[in-house]
């Protein structure tokens, strides 16, 4: 009896016919094929974003990250904690942490160990306050407010000791502007 193809398809669960040797056709489909590029891309999205962070991150983009986003975040702290949160300078150590009116002594005290340092060649050189000299030697102090506004400063800094910038700290602006040179009040 001659059979058809609809016989040997449903003979097999519907799976093609196999060749003259017995094998079936192998391969992957288009759909396997999309599905696994979807995790490779997946996959690369989230780890390349961490190569970021690490080692081959610029020292400045890294400092200049930490200045904006701690500045920001103070700001909306203050504001909304009802207390003065301080950005303190350690012009000395070269290195930056942030306190509180509502911090308790150990809490005070433990601020400095956990500082930001600035990578690289950059050293932080001074900071400048309206109608004020620059202060080089020790810790400076940049308040923010409860009223939302904070002390204009300028803080200069320098990379291989021969380029030189500044971070303007506006009184009312939420951003932190970046500057070429040495500019003053």
């Amino acid at each position: 009896m001659p059979m058809t193809f609809h016989a040997i398809s449903d003979r097999q669960g519907g799976r093609p016919a196999p060749d003259d040797r017995g094998s079936h056709l192998s391969g992957f489909t288009m759909i396997e094929l999309l599905v696994v590029m979807l995790l490779i891309t997946i996959l690369l999205s989230v780890t390349i974003p961490r190569f970021d962070t690490g080692i081959l991150q610029d020292p400045q983009k890294q400092l200049t990250r930490w200045i904006t986003h701690t500045t920001r975040a103070l700001r909306t702290a203050a504001i909304e904690t009802q207390n003065v949160h301080t950005l303190v300078v350690d012009l000395d150590d070269n290195r930056m942490w942030v306190v509180h009116t509502a911090m308790e002594e150990e809490a005070l005290a433990a601020a400095p160990d956990k500082a930001f340092k600035p990578g690289g060649s950059i050293r932080l050189v001074n900071v400048q306050f309206p109608e004020q000299d620059s202060m080089t030697p020790g810790t400076v102090e940049i308040h923010f407010h409860p009223a939302g506004f904070s002390d204009q400063a300028m803080i200069h800094y320098t990379i291989n000791n021969s380029q030189r910038f500044t971070f303007q700290v506006e009184p009312l602006l939420p951003k932190v502007r970046w500057l070429e040179g040495w500019p003053s009040y």
